[in-house]
């Protein structure tokens, strides 16, 4: 399989186990709970990415501009703390749950307070003070979350070492993902945002939005405790059979964050290229999640059934083509399968925009243009599993190129390296759209048929030109990946 990666040196594989004594092969228990694991970081990412910009934009009436910003310093702020997380959970001796699960659940209680006040701001509040509510508690709900995504990652690299069991690691993984996000709009929109007489457009109607939050916050509450209970004895076996090795090699020099940052990229290249991938590929993902329901309601004209259903569209497509996946990355290797993948993603993701803007699609506010993006998006969600299976092969196995290379735990710092890359390309996202939106001016609380049709023009036209450069500048990345046939076994061996 042509999964592994390309050191710039020859890595010293001191204080790596030559041979793993733990069983490589996981119970379906375990396969399933780590499943589980994955999905409150999706349904955080799901519910903050589709409604946060447009329930504060469009229904609170905060000033793009601020919203921009607020969720930006937000994002800017979880970007910080995820590679001290990523360490602390690498290095953290001697905790009750163990290096990873102790980190995992101290996240549970800050997500939920978090993420249900996020979407219950109090009304008769100045600009100022709803920035502040959604500064606060968006702070503590993405911050409390990152104490569970960065270890609960990490320790996927750690499960198993084996190399057809990572692969259906990465598949369980996507597939968890692509469950919880088919999920909540189906949820949302079934019992939460329903049309009516008045609002037409649900989505619209500032009275479903508190409820939802406590839906998004219990559910993700509840899915971490199942998570991490199912996982939890597998990873205490890990940990207490690794510990030996692990804590007679680290270093416990004490550098910075940023000098880490600097080290590690220095020593293992293939982190930086990971950072920028995983920066571009959620630039494009959180543009089109964030700016779906702005498209859904002004550009397209969606009715309340077409809306949910293409939510969901993508996660369909991706669910059909997790199953083949594995095989496709196996035929062509991972670096190949990336760039396929990608370049359908972008190339369905632009169609869905520039064919309306041209005239060459069905009109706005019918069915059939409902039909026409649901296609677009089923094929953009096919695409992106395509490239998603592959790129989680392909960090775990920097994750043990880094561990060769420094001769300590390396999952957790390459998880958060990752993660700076993921939350930086959603913060961008959303201080460009904000602030494009304040820009020009775009009306808040305003019925559909009176929204001016430049401005809905202008925020197509602003959606497209970010998908055309992100997606020409991740083809052109991607290649830049060194796989190796024959790497992994010095690595893991």
């Amino acid at each position: 399989m042509a999964s592994d990666i390309r050191a710039s040196s020859e890595p010293s594989l001191a204080g790596v186990r030559a041979i793993d004594p733990v069983e490589p092969r996981l119970s379906w228990l375990v396969r399933l709970s780590w499943m589980v694991c994955a999905m409150p970081e999706l349904l955080k990412s799901f519910a903050w990415d589709t409604f946060v910009l447009f329930f504060y934009a469009q229904v609170v009436g905060l000033h793009g501009g601020l919203i921009g910003m607020a969720i930006a310093i937000i994002i800017a702020f979880d970007t910080i703390v995820d590679p001290w997380i990523g360490a602390l959970s690498d290095r953290l001796q001697s905790a009750r749950f163990g290096r990873r699960h102790s980190l995992m659940f101290a996240a549970i209680l800050p997500y939920m307070v978090g993420i249900a006040l996020v979407f219950s701001p109090p009304q008769g509040m100045s600009q100022m003070m709803i920035l502040s509510w959604l500064l606060g508690f968006g702070l503590l709900a993405r911050c409390g979350i990152s104490f569970w995504t960065v270890p609960s990652y990490a320790m996927g690299g750690e499960l198993s070492r084996d190399a057809d069991e990572r692969r259906l690691i990465a598949v369980l993984r996507n597939v968890g993902n692509q469950l919880v996000i088919l999920v909540v709009p189906i949820v949302a929109f079934g019992l939460f945002f329903v049309q009516s007489g008045a609002f037409p457009k649900p989505q619209l109607d500032p009275a479903p939005y508190p409820l939802f939050g406590l839906f998004v916050s219990f559910l993700g509450g509840a899915l971490m405790l199942v998570g991490g209970i199912g996982t939890y004895r597998r990873a205490r076996i890990i940990e207490r059979t690794n510990a030996p090795e692990m804590v007679v090699a680290a270093d416990n020099r004490g550098a910075s964050l940023f000098g880490a940052f600097l080290h590690a990229i220095r020593i293992t290249p293939n982190i930086g290229r990971l950072l920028l991938v995983a920066f571009l590929v959620l630039f494009t993902s959180s543009l089109v999640n964030q700016m779906s329901l702005h498209l859904a309601t002004y550009f397209w004209e969606l009715d309340a059934t077409w809306t949910p259903r293409l939510l969901i569209a993508g996660i369909l497509g991706s669910l059909l083509a997790m199953a083949l996946a594995p095989a496709f990355t196996r035929a062509i290797g991972s670096r190949r399968a990336m760039m396929a993948g990608l370049c359908g993603y972008f190339l369905v993701q632009a169609c869905a925009i520039i064919l309306p803007l041209a005239g060459l699609s069905p009109a706005a506010g019918t069915a059939a243009i409902g039909a026409f993006i649901f296609c677009c998006r089923f094929a953009g969600g096919i695409c992106y599993a395509l490239y998603v299976v592959p790129f989680n092969i392909v960090t775990y196995d920097i994750g043990d190129e880094h561990e060769a290379n420094t001769g300590r735990p390396a999952q957790g710092i390459v998880a958060s390296f990752m993660f700076i890359g993921l939350q930086v390309g959603g913060g961008v996202v959303a201080l460009l759209a904000g602030s494009f939106l304040g820009l020009i001016d775009f009306p808040t609380q305003l019925p559909v048929d009176q929204m001016p049709g430049d401005k809905v023009a202008a925020l197509a036209w602003f959606v497209l030109s970010l998908i055309v450069v992100a997606g020409g500048a991740m083809a052109w990345l991607v290649g830049t990946f060194r796989i190796d046939h024959g790497k992994r076994p010095a690595i893991v061996g």
